[in-house]
C-alpha cells in the first residue's frame, strides 16, 4: 500500500461533516475516497462496484440493523473503520460480534485516524487497548455463565437430529408430520424424544416445548404463522400433553 494511494469508501449520515471528512482524508496524497453514501443500504451497490480497500463509517449510533447491509457476500471482506465518540465497552462488544476492523475515537487527532486506516488495509485490528482488554473478558465472562448454565449443558449433549425435532415440536407438529417432513419413520422420532426426554429431564412434550422456550433452545415462533403452517385453527394444542 505504501506506493498507492488507499481507496476509502466514505458513510456518513450528515453531509456537512462528510464533505469535511473527505477534504481531511484527501489531505492526505496516500489516501482517496473513491464513493460516499449517507448510509450502508445506500452504499451496497456502489461498494460493490467500485471495490474500495476500506469502508470509514461515520455515524451517530451502530447497530446491526445499520451495518447489516455490509455484511452482504459480494463486500462483507471489505474491512469496516468506524469513527465513533463513544468508548463503553458495551459498544465495542456489538463492533466486534459485527465483524468491525476498527474503531477509532474522534477525540484524536487525524494521524491516528490515518495510522488506523493503514493498518487496517493491511489485515490489522485497530482498538483502543484499554478498551479492547475490558470488552475481551467481558465477554469471556458472558461466554462462562452461558456455558455454566446447566440448561445449556444438558442441550449440548442432543445430536443434531434430535434438535431438530424439538424444533419440529415447538412448531406444534405431531410425530407423523415430524416424520414426513424429515423422511423418517414415526418410530425413529419417538426413540428421538425419548433421548430427549432423558437428556433434558422432561416428561412430557408439553414440558418439552416450555423448556425449549424458556432456555432458548428455539425461537419462539408467532402463534398465527404457527397454526397456519400446521392447519391449526388453536384449537387441538392439547396433543402436547401426550408423550407421543
Amino acid at each position: 500500500m505504501a506506493n498507492t494511494a488507499i481507496n476509502i469508501f466514505l458513510i456518513c449520515d450528515l453531509s456537512i461533516f462528510r464533505t469535511a471528512l473527505r477534504m481531511l482524508i484527501e489531505s492526505e496524497n496516500r489516501f482517496q475516497v473513491v464513493g460516499e453514501a449517507s448510509d450502508a443500504n445506500t452504499a451496497v451497490e456502489q461498494i460493490a462496484k467500485l471495490r474500495p480497500n476500506i469502508i470509514l463509517v461515520d455515524v451517530s449510533d451502530i447497530d446491526e440493523r445499520a451495518l447489516l447491509p455490509l455484511s452482504s457476500p459480494e463486500i462483507a471482506k471489505i474491512p469496516v473503520l468506524i469513527l465513533t465518540r463513544k468508548d463503553q465497552v458495551e459498544f465495542y462488544q456489538q463492533c466486534l460480534k459485527l465483524g468491525i476492523k476498527g474503531l477509532v475515537s474522534k477525540q484524536n487527532g487525524a494521524e491516528v485516524l490515518y495510522k488506523a486506516i493503514e493498518k487496517v488495509c493491511e489485515g490489522e485490528f485497530w482498538f483502543d487497548r484499554s478498551i479492547m482488554g475490558a470488552t475481551i473478558r467481558h465477554m469471556l465472562n458472558e461466554k462462562q455463565s452461558f456455558l455454566d448454565n446447566p440448561a445449556v449443558q444438558k442441550a449440548n449433549g442432543m445430536t443434531e437430529r434430535e434438535r431438530e425435532v424439538v424444533e419440529l415440536i415447538c412448531r406444534g407438529m405431531k410425530n407423523k408430520g415430524i416424520a414426513e417432513k424429515l423422511f423418517i419413520a414415526e418410530t425413529t422420532v419417538r426413540h428421538h424424544l425419548t433421548s430427549v426426554f432423558n437428556k433434558l429431564d422432561v416428561t412430557s412434550r408439553l414440558e418439552l416445548v416450555i423448556y425449549a422456550f424458556k432456555h432458548q433452545l428455539v425461537k419462539v415462533p408467532s402463534l398465527q404463522n404457527s397454526f397456519e403452517e400446521n392447519g391449526s385453527d388453536g384449537q387441538d394444542l392439547h396433543y402436547l400433553e401426550a408423550r407421543s
